[in-house]
């Protein structure tokens, strides 16, 4: 067992899932199928891995028809909304058409469809770089910036738009989202410590607000358990206010018997060369492995307040850092070379 404290059970009943095949999601329908509750997976292709007692809905956030028919053929009560477009490099109609208009058209139609409680999942990066020493869920969304996080947080104001209008919606603001699994902070950094090609920025002095995916999931449980949650926003971090990004992957590098990172940038290097390498991507038509807007979120000096929700939900993370790196290590050490 990963914590030695069991994870809350969730109350019983059929809860849908968007974003079901995704890192997040296929951890939450298997923490719900594992606690007896009936699950439906919603995705655009059906999951690889998708458990036997589990259903599937296909589910098209850029379809206003395939969404309500999702929807409406889960017979769900509940519901978890992760589908999105994550990232930091793609047009920005792409983001815009899963992460604002699909997401309105998701929480549109289980409002229509009657679900007594549905969760939207946004995420700290709304708060922008600098939201303060400990911002709060007062705290103002950043609407502009890189597609990805000026779309989560319009999306994230749609949903505060139907919770007003008396959608029973809850929103949840994620950190950053680590496990075995995570492509953004766990397999690509993996992959780049094997081949000793990590690069720090500024000596790697970014806030990391890291939050284990099972105190994640544990705190979706929580909002459910709670009906006075409906309507409220809450952030969800694992409360470490001064982890930075080079003290992270120097630990997530000893969990897997790598070398530490070594190379580092100061922030204008680092930004002109992603900028070449911007351009050398949109020649080729390939993804960049190095871009402008990774190097801004690397350098985040904001940290996040958790109180709302240790207080209001009761929800304290389970998962503390060495245990979830301990996890990864018996993962991903026997893997590398």
């Amino acid at each position: 067992m990963l914590s030695s404290v069991p994870p809350p059970p969730p109350p019983a009943g059929r809860y849908l899932v968007t974003g079901a095949g995704g890192f997040i999601g296929s951890h939450l329908v298997r923490r719900l199928s594992a606690a007896g509750c009936e699950v439906v997976a919603a995705d655009l292709t059906r999951p690889s891995a998708l458990l036997p007692n589990v259903d599937f809905v296909r589910c098209d956030l850029r379809d206003r028809t395939s969404v309500r028919d999702a929807v409406r053929a889960s017979r769900a009560t509940r519901a978890v909304h992760l589908a999105a477009r994550v990232g930091d490099w793609g047009p920005a109609a792409d983001f815009e058409a899963l992460n604002v208009t699909g997401a309105q058209w998701v929480l549109e139609a289980v409002a229509e469809a009657g679900f007594a409680h549905a969760i939207h999942v946004s995420s700290i990066v709304v708060l922008g770089q600098d939201a303060g020493a400990l911002a709060t869920e007062g705290a103002p969304v950043v609407t502009d910036g890189p597609p990805y996080t000026a779309t989560k947080a319009r999306g994230e104001l749609v949903a505060k738009k139907l919770q007003l209008a008396g959608a029973p919606i809850t929103v949840v603001r994620p950190g950053d989202v680590y496990g075995v699994g995570s492509v953004p902070w766990v397999v690509r950094p993996i992959e780049l410590l094997r081949k000793r090609q990590m690069l720090l920025v500024d000596g790697g002095r970014g806030h990391f607000a890291h939050l284990h995916v099972d105190n994640l999931v544990d705190g979706f449980v929580h909002v459910f358990a709670a009906p006075q949650s409906k309507g409220e926003t809450f952030i969800l971090t694992d409360g470490d206010h001064h982890m930075t990004m080079g003290e992270y992957f120097g630990r997530l590098a000893d969990a897997v018997g790598l070398a530490p990172p070594s190379l580092s940038l100061p922030r204008v290097a680092a930004r002109a060369l992603a900028a070449t390498i911007e351009a050398g991507a949109r020649l080729t038509g390939t993804t960049p492995p190095f871009t402008r807007a990774a190097v801004d979120y690397v350098l985040r000096v904001g940290s996040f307040d958790t109180r709302k929700a240790r207080d209001g939900l009761h929800w304290t993370p389970r998962v503390t850092l060495e245990e979830g790196l301990r996890e990864i290590g018996r993962h991903y050490g026997r893997l590398v070379t």
